[in-house]
C-alpha cells in the first residue's frame, strides 16, 4: 500500500514538473520533491521511466555588457544546461536604483529556478544574485574580470572609486561559492582584497577562427580597444602609441576601435600614418591581425589582455607595458616595456627587420594555453565538482 501510495506520488511529481527531454525548466522545483520522496534511482512505472541524474541544469548568467568573451562562456555554459541570460544595465543615480530593484524582485519571483548563478565581474549587479545563492543554497559563480578590483582615481577607472560597488564587490568576493579570476595578477588582488575569498584561475580564452596557416605580414603595427572616451584614450594607451607612430613616420600603424574625431579631441592631429578603424565585428578583426607584424598594448590597466592573445595566434610579436595580467599573456614571448616611446620606437625597428616568418610561425604557439577548448575543459570540470 505504501509502495503504491509512494508510486503515484512520483508519478504526480513528473506530471506536474511537465518535464521532458528537451527542457527540464523546472528541475530545481523537481530536484527538490525528489530529495525528500528519497527517488534517486531510476524510477519506473507502468512503462514511465525517468532518471533526474540526467536533465540539465537551469543557469543564470548575469552581466552588464555581452561582449566577446561573455558571449563564449554563455556558449560554454550551454554544453551542460539551459542558461538563461540577465542583463543589468549600468546606469546612475534613480536608474541604477530601478535596475537593482528589478533584480530584486526577478530573484524572489523567478530565483527558484535555477540551479547555478554565473555572473561576470563583481559589482553591484552580482551583490543580490550572490547573497540569494546562500540564502537558499544555490550555488554562485562570479568571474573577476579585473576592473572589479581596480581603483584608478584619476581616470574614474574600477568599482572601488565608489564605496557602495567596492562594497558590493568585496561581499561577492567574500560569499561566492568560487571567484573565477582571468590571470594571477587578479587572483593575487582578489586574495589581498578579500583574503577568504575562494579563488579559482581560469585564464581567457581566443574564440575567433584560425586556420595556421602563415599569411604575408606587411610592417604594419597595430592596437585594439574600445575607444569611446577620455577614460578608454587614456586606459589603452592610445596616446603612447599615436607617440610611437610620430616618431616612426614610415610604418604604418592602426588603431581598431576609435573614431578619428574622438582621437584628436585628446591627442591633437593624428599623423599620416596612422589608419583609425571604428568599431567592427569581433570575427573582422582576423584580417586586421593577419596583416599586423606587430601588436602593441600600452595600458594602464590590464587585468588580461584578450586581444594581445588573440593577435598572437595569429603570428602578430607582441610589445606591451609591464602593466597587470599582460606580461603573463605574453610568456616568453615578445617584449615588457617602461612607457618610453623613444625606447619603444627602437624596439619596433628592431622586431621590423629581424622578425623573419620562420620566427613568427614558432610563435603562434605561444598562445595555446588561452585556447578555447582549454578554457572550456576547466571550467566545465570546475562547475561539474561544485554542483
Amino acid at each position: 500500500m505504501l509502495t503504491d501510495v509512494h508510486n503515484y506520488l512520483g508519478i504526480i511529481l513528473f506530471a506536474s514538473c511537465r518535464l521532458s527531454a528537451a527542457d527540464f525548466t523546472n528541475w530545481g522545483r523537481a530536484s527538490t520533491m525528489v530529495k525528500i520522496l528519497g527517488i534517486n534511482k531510476l524510477y519506473s512505472h507502468k512503462n514511465i521511466n525517468f532518471d533526474f541524474k540526467f536533465m540539465k541544469k537551469k543557469i543564470l548568467l548575469t552581466y552588464t555588457n555581452f561582449s566577446s568573451f561573455v558571449k563564449t562562456d554563455f556558449e560554454i555554459l550551454s554544453e551542460i544546461g539551459l542558461v538563461d541570460k540577465y542583463q543589468f544595465k549600468s546606469r546612475k543615480n534613480v536608474g541604477g536604483i530601478v535596475e537593482v530593484v528589478k533584480q530584486f524582485f526577478f530573484l524572489i519571483f523567478k530565483g527558484y529556478q535555477y540551479d547555478i548563478f554565473f555572473t561576470w565581474f563583481a559589482d553591484h549587479h552580482s551583490f543580490l544574485p550572490v547573497l540569494y545563492t546562500r540564502i537558499f543554497g544555490k550555488k554562485s559563480f562570479v568571474v573577476i574580470g579585473g576592473y572589479d578590483v581596480a581603483r584608478i582615481p584619476e581616470l574614474g577607472y574600477g568599482v572601488f572609486n565608489s564605496k557602495i560597488r567596492g562594497f558590493c564587490a568585496i561581499q561577492t568576493m567574500k560569499k561566492s561559492e568560487l571567484n573565477l579570476t582571468v590571470s594571477k595578477y587578479v587572483d593575487r588582488k582578489v586574495r589581498w582584497i578579500a583574503p577568504k575569498a575562494k579563488t579559482q584561475l581560469i585564464y581567457n580564452c581566443v574564440s575567433l577562427p584560425n586556420n595556421n596557416s602563415i599569411v604575408s605580414k606587411e610592417n604594419e603595427i597595430l592596437t585594439v580597444g574600445l575607444i569611446d572616451s577620455e577614460r578608454t584614450f587614456f586606459l589603452k594607451g592610445i596616446d603612447t602609441f599615436i607617440e610611437v607612430a610620430k616618431l616612426l613616420p614610415t610604418y604604418k600603424f592602426t588603431v581598431v576601435g576609435g573614431e578619428k574625431a574622438l582621437l584628436e579631441k585628446y591627442a591633437g592631429k593624428i599623423p599620416d600614418n596612422i589608419e583609425i578603424v571604428g568599431r567592427i565585428h569581433h570575427q573582422e578583426l582576423v584580417k586586421y591581425y593577419e596583416k599586423a607584424k606587430i601588436y602593441c598594448q600600452f595600458s594602464r590597466s590590464e587585468s588580461f589582455g584578450v586581444a594581445i592573445a588573440e593577435a598572437m595566434s595569429f603570428g602578430c610579436v607582441p610589445i606591451v607595458t609591464n602593466v597587470g595580467g599582460m606580461p603573463e599573456v605574453l610568456g616568453k614571448t615578445g617584449f615588457i616595456v617602461k612607457r618610453n616611446s623613444n625606447n619603444i620606437s627602437r624596439i619596433i625597428q628592431e622586431v621590423i627587420i629581424n622578425c623573419s616568418s620562420l620566427r613568427i610561425k614558432e610563435k603562434k604557439n605561444e598562445y595555446l594555453e588561452f585556447s578555447l577548448n582549454k578554457r572550456k575543459k576547466r571550467l566545465l570540470s570546475i562547475i561539474n565538482n561544485f554542483s
